[in-house]
């Protein structure tokens, strides 16, 4: 599977009906670069929790299309690299959070355990101590021709990676709910956005 073609960047985006909470999407991040435990690329939150409705989201970064982040960095840090997924540059940020702020999706994380350094070649994380770091979707595994960690080891389809193209065919043919409304997909996935949430 291509990180890009056509139909745009290859994503990964959850199937909630599926997440049982287990942890592997968490724990396989952390094995696969190394992390420290401050570490949250990718976290499962609970939602309407301690209610009859509560239910589990695998989240990350969905390297959007239209990203909020990047509109709101005063140091122009965070930006597009040439697979046009959202890096951070580590000698920018000044750990200011407005992205954190500026994200509808809870993705930017700040912590003060060591991270891989970002630079041009290594574009994985930024220096740690408070500075921002993120979900990269594994951009050497799929150079390798394999899937993100997180999505490769989920026991239980609860995260789906694919361009739009394919996640669409793919949520039409599991018959799944699909995770964005109108405003969210199209913050995420631009002019694509119809081929997730539907429209002619």
């Amino acid at each position: 599977m291509s990180t890009q073609d056509d139909n745009g960047t290859a994503r990964v985006i959850p199937n909630w009906e599926s997440c049982i909470d287990c942890g592997a999407c968490e724990v396989a991040c952390q094995r696969t670069w190394d992390l420290p435990p401050e570490s949250d690329r990718i976290q499962v939150v609970a939602l309407a929790h301690g209610t009859d409705d509560e239910t589990n989201k695998p989240m990350q970064c969905y390297n959007c299309r239209d990203a909020p982040c990047i509109d709101v960095c005063p140091t122009e840090a965070l930006h597009y690299s040439q697979s046009d997924t959202v890096r951070v540059d580590a000698g920018r940020c000044i750990g200011c959070h407005y992205c954190g702020v500026g994200c509808p999706f809870g993705a930017p994380q700040y912590p003060d355990g060591e991270v891989p350094e970002a630079d041009e070649e290594n574009l994985m994380g930024a220096k740690s101590d408070g500075l921002m770091d993120k979900c990269t979707t594994c951009e050497p595994r799929q150079e390798q021709g394999l899937e993100p960690a997180c999505s490769s080891e989920c026991p239980t389809d609860a995260l789906l990676f694919g361009t739009p193209e394919e996640l669409s065919e793919r949520l039409e043919e599991d018959d799944t709910t699909q995770p964005f409304d109108e405003e969210a997909a199209a913050i995420i996935f631009g002019d694509d956005a119809d081929m997730i949430v539907g429209g002619d």
